[in-house]
């Protein structure tokens, strides 16, 4: 069992999932009262799914963008989610 828990696992997303994710992660839930009253121990396990996220942006080539062309990139994702099937939901 103590191996599974250090065991690597990938995740699979399209990049504008990746971007959203990232987004939510980094600027809504980070500033956020309820990120602040997490436990230490679950706001790491955030901060390293932003990290991670935030390479796979770098890796991809998402990172290093103008302001105007962050926002139409963003704007652009945000939609393209909305046409992405999400499963088991009530």
């Amino acid at each position: 069992m103590n191996e599974a828990l250090s065991k690597r696992i990938s995740l699979e997303l399209q990049g504008a999932h990746l971007l959203v994710v990232w987004d939510v992660l980094a600027d809504k839930l980070s500033e956020s009262a309820f990120f602040k009253d997490l436990r230490e121990v679950k706001r790491r396990a955030v901060w390293a799914l932003q990290d991670l996220c935030e390479s796979a942006l770098a890796a991809n080539g998402f990172s290093g963008r103008a302001k105007g062309e962050w926002d139409h990139l963003m704007n652009s994702a945000r939609e393209h989610v909305k046409t992405l099937p999400v499963e088991f939901l009530d």
